[in-house]
């Protein structure tokens, strides 16, 4: 779907810039005539009253200038995309400075991703290790307690509950239950 929508897009783009270029163009032919019909008025004006003309007048020459068109229709980007342009030359030197540079940065914004995952890494494990427990926890508890404590399982009736189990159970009450615009709590 996605791709039939950007065919779409290109073709209409398209279409618009060619029919822009012939509106240009008409345009031009217009202006023209309009200044052959001038000549010829003035030629006859200079006819009725006997008026030799010193020199014929130059051919109109008109040229195309590149008018900034409204962005929000036609061709979005900047030029034209039916005129033909040559890449400029390249000097190889700088060719492979500039490649060897690219290079550096991904090496280095390479490091900087491992740098970061690794201190997620070690703070993730920091955080499994001290468990559910509270950090405002006395300090006078041995390490001990606080894992046994962490690791206790309630008893509710019959079953026995930790915290996955109680996160879990949450979930599925969300999922399977009513949904919350209809309770009445």
């Amino acid at each position: 779907m996605e791709l039939l929508l950007f065919v779409l897009f290109m073709l209409f783009s398209g279409f618009s810039a060619l029919m822009g270029r012939r509106k240009r163009r008409k345009e031009l032919e217009e202006a023209q005539k309009q200044q052959e019909a001038r000549q010829q008025s003035q030629v006859e004006k200079s006819n009725e009253v006997e008026v030799p003309a010193a020199r014929p007048a130059p051919p109109v020459v008109v040229v195309e200038e590149e008018q900034e068109e409204d962005p929000s229709f036609g061709w979005p980007f900047e030029g034209d995309p039916f005129k033909e342009s040559r890449p400029a030359a390249v000097d190889p030197a700088s060719l492979v400075q500039q490649v060897l540079e690219a290079e550096r940065e991904a090496l280095e914004a390479e490091r900087r991703a491992l740098a970061v995952e690794k201190r997620a890494l070690a703070m993730e494990r920091m955080s499994l290790e001290t468990g559910s427990g509270s950090a405002f926890e006395p300090l006078e508890r041995g390490a001990g307690q606080s894992r046994r404590r962490s690791r206790r399982k309630d008893k509710v009736g019959r079953w026995l509950f930790d915290a996955q189990k109680a996160r879990d159970a949450v979930i599925y009450a969300e999922i399977i239950g009513k949904p919350v615009g209809e309770r009445e709590d």
